[in-house]
């Protein structure tokens, strides 16, 4: 009697990597998108919290606190520092570098940096927003802050731009 072998041909092995090979192609676009998104909302998240943070800070302190770009470069991320300290002094807060392809803009002209006063109101007289697109062609986010200080977030119109 011959002994039996165990074990798969070439054929049955070539069939596994073609349907790994079909399944990659995909899940890897949607994966890919699915970072994105992630990365999108957690910076939204994040700078939605600098600026409700920015304006606790004003009111807890008493004082204004202003809101500015990074190094004056809005790739750079968001900083809070106190009006009344120093240029040179550090800031009380620092916001990531904007990750992947999510750019940061503010689409109303003349409103950095944003000031709150030591009530917790935006000083200034329109509202200012800060645009967070994908950098994919996807809607991206706004976040409105109003003359009271309130910062809310809205989606913003396909082909963020």
């Amino acid at each position: 009697m011959k002994p039996k072998h165990s074990g798969f041909t070439l054929i049955e092995l070539m069939i596994v990597v073609v349907l790994i090979s079909i399944i990659a192609t995909i899940a890897v676009p949607g994966f890919q998108s699915m970072i994105e998104s992630n990365r999108l909302t957690s910076t939204a998240n994040g700078t939605l919290g600098l600026l409700n943070y920015a304006r606790s800070e004003a009111v807890k302190r008493g004082e204004p606190v202003q809101v500015q770009p990074r190094n004056g470069d809005l790739k750079e991320g968001l900083e809070v520092r106190l009006v009344s300290a120093e240029s040179t002094a550090d800031p009380i807060r620092v916001s990531d570098k904007m990750p992947g392809d999510v750019t940061l803009t503010i689409p109303s002209p003349g409103t950095l940096p944003m000031l709150f006063s030591g009530r917790g109101e935006r000083l200034g007289d329109n509202n200012v927003t800060y645009r967070l697109c994908p950098g994919n062609g996807r809607p991206g986010v706004d976040i409105v802050v109003n003359r009271g200080g309130q910062a809310n977030r809205a989606e913003t119109d396909p082909g963020c731009s």
